[in-house]
């Protein structure tokens, strides 16, 4: 498995960053994202460093998800985290930093994560982030997702991921973006439980307005899929709105305005 591994080190903090070129599949995360190239030595010159929110960003690359609509996800969150709105939000914040991770997740089995856990604080960091999630690879040429949509493997694998955080934080978001139900994998409502277990906070957001089972993509995401204390949604009617629903979304979760409490 070829990556591309950038580090870093800035203020005694740890910032890795991960580009697999190949999907991770199982539960075990990022395990298996090795053996990397590491472009600059690693170093965790403070072990006691904390971030204000750490936030999983799990976007959908199921079948439902064509390629000009994959492409617009992708730069809908690069373009927010580099956001001004977004960046003066995170500097106002306790510790004027936050740690995400960037993942792509289908069918149960089938991930890739194109950003592992890395600290942003500045405009520096965001660009970094956002060229990773940008970029282009063989596996996403491949087109390697599978045409399913596991909303409850995408919850497993967010949960797993947060002990692999190298920072300590407070709170714990998972942020899952989405066009479609739970059709693949295991019980939905057992994965939720198993975050809201653990005092993750599960946040929404569903494109389009198609309608299933007498219900819209909206209505499923707030009846079956958020929860935790101040959990919400921000539905963007089509991908071309994508890039202003993630900017409010990631406003909201860093300066933690409240919502209704969901479990």
């Amino acid at each position: 498995m070829q990556l591309l591994s950038f580090t870093v080190l800035s203020a005694g903090l740890l910032r890795v960053l991960l580009i697999p070129d190949q999907p991770v599949h199982g539960n075990s995360y990022t395990n298996d994202l090795c053996p990397c190239e590491i472009r600059e030595k690693l170093l965790l010159e403070d072990p006691t460093a904390e971030v204000d929110v750490a936030i999983v960003l799990a976007a959908d690359m199921s079948g439902s998800v064509n390629q000009i609509e994959a492409t617009l996800q992708r730069e809908g969150y690069a373009a927010a985290l580099e956001s001004p709105t977004v960046l003066n939000v995170i500097k106002e914040g306790m510790h004027g930093k936050i740690a995400v991770t960037f993942v792509e997740w289908s069918s149960r089995g089938s991930l890739k994560t194109r950003v592992d856990w890395t600290v942003l604080s500045d405009a520096n960091d965001a660009s970094v982030i956002a060229e990773a999630i940008r970029k282009k690879s063989e596996g996403q040429r491949r087109d390697p997702h599978g045409a399913k949509t596991s909303i409850s493997y995408a919850i497993d694998v967010s949960v797993d991921a947060f002990d692999k955080l190298p920072v300590a934080t407070l709170r714990r978001v998972i942020d899952i973006s989405g066009d479609g139900t739970n059709n693949d994998g295991s019980s939905l409502e057992e994965s939720r439980q198993r975050a809201l277990q653990k005092a993750i906070v599960i946040n929404g957001l569903p494109i389009g307005a198609e309608v299933e089972n007498g219900e819209t993509t909206a209505e499923y995401y707030e009846r079956h899929v958020i929860g935790g204390a101040g959990s919400f949604i921000i539905p963007a009617d089509s991908s071309a709105e994508f890039q202003w629903a993630i900017i409010n979304k990631l406003v909201r979760e860093v300066s933690f305005i409240s919502g209704d409490t969901r479990s």
